[in-house]
């Protein structure tokens, strides 16, 4: 009798103390992964841009005018799930998932995107088909470039949107460039330095990969979209390598060589 009731003071107390230590040691290993508040931040500003994503951001700059350049940006900002249901499920799936450049119109809908290829930006093969499927489902045209090897300024509005949107693009940026040149002597002589620059690249061989993409490239709305964006969607797309297309598909003439 007396064993039986010494057991049964002991299990609860065994219990509460295993229950205390555990606790105690969950504790103790949560404030060792919550770091507090650094005394010093030893952190240094870092550019942007690679030297030669700085270079194609100007030239796109300068041959869309009329269009809003968005750099690095994650593929979370202008695609979202269309079933509120699955919006955990892509959540998980696109939030790593960024693009070099993303062209839109003013009102921030996204036109196309482009991803330059470089060294040090390694994609893996899964996530690369992810984001082509779904830069595909919301018919926003998608391009990979190779560092330097893109269009010289004359093709680049073609090559990055294709279409009419492409010709009043580069009518702006000509239009825009006469009016530079005219008021300052300076930005007269770099735009001819520019342009030897580029009829030298343009003799070198060069290649670029461009993906399929729908016939229209607008968005689906949603509730950041205004009114004025609603009834401002962009045109059709044509696609640059179509037959009597601007950019020249076999010949290579569309594109530049490497650096």
């Amino acid at each position: 009798m007396m064993f039986s009731d010494f057991w049964q003071f002991l299990v609860p107390l065994l219990a509460l103390a295993c229950g205390f230590a555990a606790g105690l040691a969950w504790r103790t290993r949560r404030q060792r992964q919550l770091k507090g508040w650094p005394r010093d931040f030893k952190l240094n500003a870092r550019p942007l841009f690679s030297t030669d994503e700085r270079l194609l951001f100007r030239e796109l700059k300068a041959a869309l005018p009329q269009h809003v350049v968005l750099a690095k940006l994650n593929m979370l900002r202008f695609c979202q799930s269309a079933n509120e249901h699955q919006a955990r499920w892509w959540f998980e799936r696109l939030h790593a998932l960024n693009v070099t450049f993303a062209i839109c119109t003013p009102n921030g809908a996204v036109i196309s995107v482009i991803d330059l290829d470089t060294p040090q930006r390694n994609a893996s093969e899964r996530g690369q088909r992810l984001k082509e499927a779904v830069l595909e489902a919301c018919r926003i045209r998608y391009i990979r470039c190779q560092a330097g090897h893109w269009p010289r300024p004359a093709l680049l509005a073609q090559w990055a949107l294709g279409g009419p949107l492409a010709a009043s693009s580069s009518l702006a940026a000509s239009q825009a460039a006469s009016k530079a040149a005219a008021a300052s002597p300076l930005v007269a002589a770099r735009a001819e330095l520019a342009q030897k620059l580029h009829q030298r690249r343009a003799e070198r061989a060069s290649r670029f990969q461009d993906s399929g993409f729908a016939s229209d490239s607008f968005f689906a709305l949603d509730s950041r979209f205004d009114e004025s964006a609603a009834n401002s969607g962009p045109a059709p797309f044509v696609d640059a390598l179509a037959p009597g297309a601007a950019v020249g598909a076999d010949t290579g003439t569309g594109t530049n060589g490497a650096r």
